[in-house]
């Protein structure tokens, strides 16, 4: 047995087994040939579940299962497992929306917790499956794993159809549930759209009507998420509906350009990290993206990065303009209609001088490494990109702008200064000479000092609190 990504394996009993029996399969899940469900490296350990049951919740749930990418409330936990957490730390500060969001949640953990459709098990280890892009998580006890998303699709189809195949043999009883698994790619627009972009169907329904956004035309289609304005459209889900429109005005004003310096630098960056951290965390992804890039264009390591002027190079458009909302800080996009471009937004903060630097840089990694399907992204504060996405960008925008390695550099040519005033100067020092924030200084500097064994973090936190 080999292969990478998601595995189900399913041992079905005989047809010719008895009523009680004919429904009863041993189950269990794998990862790149590593067992992680029901017990995670235990080879040949399978749970013995009903599997009309299993059909029933890839059926009610598939259209989650595929197109959706965000959690229900307003929280960004790192993995599916600490959604409830995470929230019940929400509701202590907002006791007033904990009813509401109580059943949000409960809708999520229902359909994405696919232990849940195994009723009657004591303490049944959870089994959940979110999407991200065009990676699909496996999340369990032992760990969050991902799959390609179309490698996890796959997989889970032929899941389904092997059991509906099973239960065919007896189609009497089953035939409305096989029936409603064969036609589980078929859907309403607007319910399809507000699944893809994180919407309500309400407002869904409402951008369909006014040409804003397009429907899908099935599930195959949302799930190939490859239409950039949906993709903008769940990355701002977040804000209010007519915000959300302003935000897809904005997009629409992109014009289309080629640019192939761009696209060679992000299929070479993107091949480098496939090949040599793919199984690395995603700060450090972004890390080794950062070098990658700056030896790849020849980026002295001792001095500033002209971010406006990298960007023109390889053939993204800056557009900086003052536009509401305030919280919208960048918007970058690249697909098929629209881009590359990038809407700085003078209007926030982090729009101008040198925060202005590391949102560019920001942007970059994701017009390099985080295209998907679509060739787009976008980034907006309080923004539905995965957690996992913005870590690897934020880490690539400090890597990029002021490499660790040089600020290690700095601080042993400082004698390594462990005082405060000492630290504050040298924080400075960094900030101008490589045209950062503080905070990306102190930022940098604490993660060099750390791979040299010392700890300045409370230091540093008093020099730069927010960083």
């Amino acid at each position: 047995m080999s292969g990478a990504g998601l595995k189900f394996l399913l041992n079905l009993p005989s047809p010719d087994d008895g009523e009680g029996l004919f429904t009863t399969a041993e189950f269990a899940v794998l990862v790149d040939d590593e067992p992680v469900w029901p017990a995670a490296g235990a080879e040949g350990v399978f749970l013995e579940v009903q599997i009309d049951d299993l059909l029933s919740h890839l059926a009610e749930f598939w259209k989650p299962l595929l197109l959706r990418q965000t959690y229900p409330i307003a929280v960004s936990p790192r993995r599916p497992m600490e959604l409830r957490a995470k929230a019940d730390e929400r509701w202590e500060k907002l006791p007033e929306v904990a009813e509401h969001e109580d059943a949000l949640v409960c809708a999520f953990e229902e359909a994405h917790d696919l232990s849940s459709c195994f009723a009657g098990y004591f303490d049944l280890p959870p089994l959940w499956l979110l999407r991200s892009g065009d990676r699909f998580t496996i999340d369990t006890r032992a760990g969050a794993r991902t799959s390609p998303f179309e490698q996890a699709w796959a997989e889970t189809s032929r899941l389904g159809d092997e059991i509906a195949d099973h239960l065919a043999c007896r189609p009497d009883r089953w035939s409305n549930l096989i029936d409603s698994w064969r036609r589980r790619d078929i859907g309403e627009p607007s319910t399809l759209l507000a699944w893809v972009t994180s919407l309500d169907p309400d407002t869904a329904t409402k951008m369909i009507d006014d040409g804003i956004l397009s429907a899908p035309v099935g599930v195959v289609d949302a799930a190939n998420d490859n239409d950039e304005l949906r993709i903008a459209a769940r990355m701002a889900s977040a804000l209010p509906a007519e915000q959300i429109r302003q935000i897809l005005s904005l997009i629409r004003t992109f014009g289309k350009s080629s640019a192939p310096d761009l696209d060679r630098l992000g299929e070479w960056t993107t091949r480098h990290v496939c090949e040599s951290f793919a199984g690395r965390r995603a700060h450090e992804q972004g890390e080794a993206a950062a070098r990658f890039v700056r030896e790849n264009l020849g980026l002295p390591s001792q001095s500033a990065v002209d971010m406006p002027a990298l960007l023109s190079k390889l053939g993204v458009s800056l557009e900086p303009r003052g536009v509401e909302p305030s919280s919208l800080e960048a918007l970058a996009i690249w697909g098929d209609r629209f881009g590359p471009a990038v809407l700085l937004n003078s209007s926030s903060r982090r729009g101008v001088g040198r925060a202005a630097n590391v949102t560019l840089a920001h942007e970059l990694c994701h017009l390099l490494l985080d295209r998907g399907h679509a060739l787009g992204a976008v980034d907006i504060l309080n923004s539905r990109m995965p957690p996992d996405v913005e870590r690897r960008a934020k880490s690539f925008a400090g890597e990029l702008l002021l490499p660790s390695a040089t600020a290690a550099e700095a601080w042993r040519l400082a004698h390594c200064p462990a005082s405060l005033v000492e630290l504050t100067e040298l924080v400075q020092s960094l900030a101008n000479d490589f045209e950062v924030t503080r905070s990306v200084a102190a930022w940098k500097l604490d993660h060099a000092a750390r791979q040299q064994g010392k700890n300045l973090e409370a230091l540093l936190d008093q020099i730069a609190p927010h960083r």
